[in-house]
Parts: C-alpha cells; sequence; structure tokens
C-alpha cells in the first residue's frame, strides 16, 4: 500500500506529475492552471481524476465534490484534498 501524502508540498508532488501525465494538454501546470476553462480536462477526465483522487489520498467523495470550485485549478484541488482528508 502506497503511503499517503500529508502536506500540501507532499501532495503537489503526487498531484502535479499525475496532472501532466494524465492530461498532457496542460503542459507544464502551475497552481493556477485552469484545468476545465482550458478544455484540457472533459467529463470523463474528471471523472478519471476524481477516481484517482479518492484512491491515491483515501478520501471519500460525494456528488457535491464535482463542483468546479473544487477542481478549477491545481491548487484549489490541492486545498480541497487537505480539507477532505482533515
Amino acid at each position: 500500500m502506497l503511503a499517503m501524502p500529508e502536506g500540501r508540498s507532499d501532495i503537489e508532488t503526487v498531484l502535479y506529475p499525475y496532472l501532466t501525465t494524465r492530461f498532457p494538454a496542460l503542459g507544464d501546470c502551475h497552481a493556477d492552471t485552469p484545468l476545465l476553462e482550458s478544455g484540457a480536462i472533459d467529463s470523463l477526465g474528471i471523472l478519471e481524476l476524481m477516481t484517482f483522487l479518492g484512491e491515491r489520498f483515501g478520501i471519500t467523495l460525494e456528488d457535491g465534490d464535482f463542483d468546479p470550485e473544487f477542481l478549477g485549478t491545481p491548487g484549489r484541488l490541492v486545498t480541497f484534498i487537505q480539507r477532505k482528508r482533515q
């Protein structure tokens, strides 16, 4: 079993490579790179991303979590993961 990342930088170390590998259209993404508005991630990609987040970070996802407020940028995703893990 993989160790769960604890802090913000640990989450970023896992999340950013996943995003750039799985969604190459993002290029070199940063905390404020638009994920949805850029079109780099479509609806199927969102489902894949959320499945990855749930499995990799050990979080339980609910319908309300599929909100652009949480998914808009990598930085928001990191904050979302931290909040869900508390």
